[in-house]
């Protein structure tokens, strides 16, 4: 299997359990390994071939700075169910999430790396009348899933929760929105299919430590 890397994407955001970190945003850095088929790009220099790694460092860095997780555990498994959701051609992700600070004065940097196949979360597929939905993850904190509206359909959506929402496929492709509660978002496709791929942060009542 071929491979793409990220590594050292620095951003700063609210991640963490303790009370004092979740009032400030504080350093985060990630590496990315993704694992695919790059043959036909190495033979066409066709990006459209190939994961663009730019945009994957664009929807992995409006992840973690939307979401303000408290585990990286939570936010390592969301990172990979939407790098599955956005990109078709992968087939395994493996993500690292560094935090410098969180040991400060004892250890350089606290770390946590997951490596998930593409069939570990079970995606579910429902046929829809503006196309399909395909729900990849599902947790007490949130869910990921990708909708592709047909051509000649549209939807509106407008959800209770925050939300990102990262067009993939057709008009608008590489547009991200984040969404608060109540917004709404219409899509219309014309000539070409339009590909969503969504988090959804829902709420929960896990207390500050």
């Amino acid at each position: 299997m071929d491979l793409i890397h990220v590594n050292g994407l620095e951003l700063r955001c609210i991640v963490g359990i303790r009370s004092y970190e979740r009032r400030r945003e504080q350093p985060l850095k990630i590496d990315i390994s993704l694992g695919l088929d790059l043959s036909t790009a190495g033979r066409s220099g066709y990006i459209g071939d190939s994961v663009d790694y730019s945009t994957v460092a664009d929807q992995i860095t409006a992840l973690l700075r939307f979401r303000e997780y408290r585990l990286l555990e939570v936010a390592a498994e969301e990172a990979a169910a939407l790098l599955f959701a956005a990109h078709p051609m992968i087939r395994q992700a493996t993500i690292r999430l560094d935090k410098p600070e969180a040991l400060a004065g004892r250890a350089r940097t606290a770390a946590v790396e997951m490596s998930r196949n593409r069939g570990a979360f079970g995606a579910t597929e429902e046929v829809m009348d503006y196309g399909v939905r395909t729900e990849l993850l599902r947790s007490p904190e949130g869910v990921v899933e990708r909708i592709e509206i047909k051509p000649g359909a549209s939807l509106e959506l407008k959800d209770e929760f925050n939300r990102l929402e990262c067009i993939v496929g057709g008009p608008g492709r590489g547009r991200l929105a984040t969404l608060s509660a109540g917004m709404q978002s219409i899509y219309k496709a014309e000539e070409k299919t339009i590909e969503l791929c969504r988090c959804i942060a829902l709420p929960n009542d896990l207390s500050d430590a």
